[in-house]
């Protein structure tokens, strides 16, 4: 493809009509299983091209980890979540700009309860907890005691329980986990008869597990990103239903295209990223660079879409990659596709240099 296609490069495409169908197909699939959930924004930087999108297919519930990133969504939102453990310094504006946060420490809940005081609201307060994957959480036998210290905070409208797998240690998400959070949800209620408006098992990861008749039903919602921006699930990168995975495309324009020794000449040390690279000298081959560097992506994150155009290394502002088997000829000014995945497409959508372009 010639550079001429766009505007400005580099830049990466959004395919609307694929884009809408996963988020309707998967409002469906939650609503036949009577779940509800939150959609992260947070990979896409809450662009408000594609909130619009999210709107025009019925998500009104939207979590993101950024609050400037929740701000921008709120005139779409019924309900918005922070997706992440807030920070005491920042529990007045966190009170002021979202509905819900997620939490694991006394200290901070009482820092937002009395945000919330002084602000004449009530913040609501989902508790994360741990089970396995060694990221935030509260552990299981502490459950108790924390319930029983905030339940009668002024500022604070306890949400119910969450917990998230797959992201630090990238601890599955199984039917018996799902079922010991399920369990612990059941002893909540039954302690403090009351009914938690959230038990929230986790996210994409659990959406496969639908069908399974052994599926907890006290499980009543998700935080969804992955399944409706890249349409497969988090444990075990499979597809789910027929959602699309090729939503984002990026491209980046070749700049040099010349045949160059694969080994460097000269006395090797450190490069701008400190390492001091070995080289394999395999001869005399083809190369391409690309206008399209380490200040715009984790190079390593992304896929060209064709095979036999392998990726060498990069500077802050170019790509090279060696061509030698790749089965056409390229030109100074022709585009080379890239699939991104899932942290990629954070720092693609938070990188002012990237053009973005809904198709």
């Amino acid at each position: 493809m010639s550079s001429y296609s766009f505007k400005r490069l580099p830049c990466i495409t959004i395919n609307k009509a694929k884009l809408k169908y996963n988020l309707q197909t998967l409002n469906e699939i939650l609503e036949a299983k009577g779940m509800n959930a939150h959609f992260s924004t947070q990979a896409i930087a809450a662009y408000e091209p594609i909130i619009k999108i999210m709107h025009e297919a019925g998500i009104q519930n939207f979590a993101d980890s950024n609050l400037d990133n929740l701000i921008k969504v709120k005139p779409y939102a019924k309900s918005t979540l922070l997706n992440r453990i807030p920070m005491i310094s920042e529990a007045r504006k966190v009170v002021q700009t979202v509905d819900i946060s997620l939490n694991s420490e006394l200290k901070v809940i009482f820092a937002l309860s009395d945000a919330a005081v002084v602000e004449n609201k009530k913040h609501g307060v989902i508790l994360s907890v741990e089970l396995g994957d060694l990221a935030e959480g509260i552990l299981p036998e502490d459950l108790i005691d924390t319930i029983h210290q905030i339940l009668n905070l002024r500022g604070i409208d306890f949400k119910g329980i969450r917990f998230n797998l797959n992201t630090f240690a990238g601890v599955k998400t199984t039917l018996d986990k799902l079922q010991l959070f399920a369990d612990l949800a059941k002893q909540i209620e039954q302690r403090f008869d009351l009914s938690c408006e959230f038990v929230s098992g986790g996210n994409s990861g659990a959406i496969n597990l639908f069908d399974n008749e052994e599926f907890p039903a006290e499980i009543n919602h998700l935080i969804l990103s992955q399944a409706w921006l890249l349409g497969f699930d988090t444990s075990n990168q499979f597809r789910i239903a027929d959602l699309h995975q090729d939503i984002f495309s990026l491209y980046a324009e070749i700049i040099e295209n010349k045949r160059k020794e694969s080994f460097p000449q000269g006395e090797i040390g450190y490069n701008y990223q400190l390492e001091n690279r070995e080289f394999e000298d395999i001869g005399n081959i083809r190369r391409i660079i690309l206008a399209l560097g380490a200040q715009d992506v984790d190079l390593n994150l992304i896929k060209p879409k064709e095979k036999g155009i392998d990726f060498i290394g990069s500077t802050l502002d170019y790509s090279i990659y060696n061509i030698s088997e790749y089965n056409r000829e390229v030109n100074v000014g022709d585009l080379i596709e890239f699939i991104p995945n899932y942290v990629s497409l954070n720092r693609l959508f938070n990188a002012k240099r990237i053009t973005k372009v809904i198709m």
